[in-house]
């Protein structure tokens, strides 16, 4: 496998290397947000049903042991490493005009897929209690044992979502990005209904309501994969019937990137593991506020981190056809920059709000039911230091793209390695005097490490990363002004409004409303026109 500056200097021979025009960026990074906004804010709906009914409960902590199993397996086999291998091969088969050769090659990877899925889903029901253990060692018995029983549910939704990726994988290969990534609203009500009619309308509590939530995730799934199929199949000249041709010379190409896709997603993956196990042995409720803290952090990160992603690789492949590489490593640098602004711009004040009005964000998200105010401050504070994860860990994402679209897989699996160790050991070292704050404080540390050591290493192979692109005093002066908004309104409410959804409301309402106003006045981008373009 080729490293990245190995990728730069072979050459290719020349297909359609014209960088891509900043707005033509702008407009698929706007359809990629939407799409996971609307998925993600039905997904905080979800997370907020699940909060009024199980609270930091013992059962909360099962479920969100059991569902981290499913979301590692689903982030190793699905859309992570589709993302190093599938979809950088597919976009350059059709930037080079070979519309009928990606279409098999399509077809081929989907077949490898379901036989993976198939025994992927038995070997998880099957080792569940294994599974369970590895990552909730920490529970009483009685817990684990109902661990393991969600698990079994889970593992084979689990294998319903990462066909779905494959979906993903061709829409987003068209430029189809709004779809794929708003068909997760799906799996998300159809939890909430089961939740709905097992808890309101059955009155089922504890196991009974939590097998109910498994079960509703496991249709979310099905109903997921039954609207990204028929899009895919259009796209595919109107077959989508899987392939078993392991001779296929793309085939083996993608399978020749494919271990150091799955060390560099296992790693990460392990990693995580490794939090969510360290954290199991906190105490009951930690592991769900462990949980309930990423949920709210994955909204901005999905959105600035995986979204812009998403909406880079297929342009950034379609660079390697290029054979000038002086030109490639300018397009690359010129795409690669107006990624790193957007997401400057966006995690900047998204990173003061967590950390200057994170109550009120946990309060207006989740704050019902079982879940409490002494809840919101368990999570408020683990949410405050996700904050300052949240460029370091989307602009990685950014660079990990660059790489894999270069046909790098090993170098982002390397520097994964590095980030496992770094995380794993200031975890171990700091959730002796910081609990849970210091799992999450060592994972964010960690991340810095690793997009520090990606951004120098491509910027030596591209000759730099376009950040003169990114306006770092006016960004920070965007965070100040939008947040302080925020806080000064927070403290002319009365007392009766504090830590209340009404109170969050206004508090977070009035930081939207600067931000938006502020963000064209400073010249950085203006979101009406973005949505504009989105909307065209």
């Amino acid at each position: 496998m080729q490293s990245v500056e190995q990728s730069l200097a072979a050459g290719t021979k020349s297909g359609e290397g014209a960088a891509p025009k900043a707005t033509g960026g702008a407009r698929s990074a706007a359809l990629v947000t939407a799409g996971i906004v609307l998925s993600r804010l039905v997904g905080l709906v979800r997370q907020r049903v699940m909060a009024h009914y199980f609270g930091t409960s013992a059962w909360a902590d099962m479920l969100a042991a059991a569902f981290r199993v499913g979301n590692i397996t689903q982030n190793l086999m699905g859309e992570g490493t589709l993302s190093a291998t599938f979809i950088p091969l597919y976009a350059r088969l059709r930037g080079e005009g070979k519309g009928e050769e990606a279409a098999r090659f399509a077809r081929s990877a989907l077949g490898l897929l379901l036989v993976v899925v198939v025994a992927a889903s038995a070997l998880g029901v099957l080792f569940a209690p294994w599974l369970s253990y590895l990552v909730a060692a920490g529970f009483e018995e009685e817990k684990l044992a109902g661990t393991v029983t969600i698990v079994r549910i889970v593992f084979p939704m689990t294998g319903l979502l990462v066909l779905s990726a494959w979906g993903l994988g061709v829409l987003n290969a068209h430029r189809r990005f709004f779809l794929p990534y708003a068909a997760p609203v799906a799996w998300s009500v159809a939890q909430i209904v089961a939740l709905v009619v097992a808890g309101a309308v059955l009155g089922k509590r504890g196991g009974a309501l939590a097998t109910a939530l498994a079960w509703g995730a496991f249709a979310g799934a099905f109903l997921q994969l039954v609207v990204l199929l028929p899009a895919a199949r259009r796209l595919l000249g109107g077959r989508i019937t899987p392939r078993l041709d392991t001779k296929d010379p793309h085939v083996r190409e993608a399978a020749a990137r494919l271990p150091g896709a799955l060390v560099g997603r296992g790693i990460i993956q392990i990693s995580g593991l490794v939090d969510t196990l360290l954290v199991s042995f906190l105490g009951t409720g930690a592991t769900a506020t462990f949980g309930y803290a990423q949920t709210i952090y994955l909204l901005p990160m999905s959105v600035l981190g995986t979204g812009e992603a998403a909406a880079a690789l297929p342009e950034l492949s379609g660079h390697t056809a290029e054979a000038d590489v002086a030109k490639r490593n300018a397009a690359v640098r010129a795409r690669l920059g107006a990624s790193l602004a957007r997401i400057a711009v966006l995690t900047v004040p998204a990173t003061l709000v967590f950390v200057f009005l994170g109550g009120d964000l946990v309060a207006l998200l989740l704050q019902s039911g079982h879940f409490d105010r002494e809840a919101t401050a368990r999570v408020e504070e683990l949410l405050a230091a996700y904050g300052f994860a949240l460029l370091g860990n989307a602009a990685g994402r950014v660079l990990q793209t660059t790489a894999y679209a270069l046909g790098d897989t090993k170098t982002p699996a390397r520097f994964a390695v590095l980030r496992m160790v770094v995380s794993t050991a200031l975890a171990l070292v700091l959730m002796r005097p910081f609990g849970v704050l210091g799992v999450v404080l060592g994972a964010v540390i960690a991340g810095w490490v690793e997009t520090c050591v990606m951004g120098m290493r491509l910027s030596r192979a591209l000759g730099g990363l376009g950040l003169e692109a990114v306006r770092a005093g006016r960004i920070v002066l965007l965070g100040a002004l939008s947040v302080g908004s925020g806080v000064a309104v927070r403290a002319l409410l009365p007392a009766s409004l504090a830590g209340t959804a009404i109170g969050a409301m206004l508090t977070l309402g009035t930081f939207g409303a600067a931000f938006l106003v502020l963000c064209p006045a400073l010249g950085l981008f203006d979101v009406r026109s973005l949505l504009r373009r989105a909307r065209r």
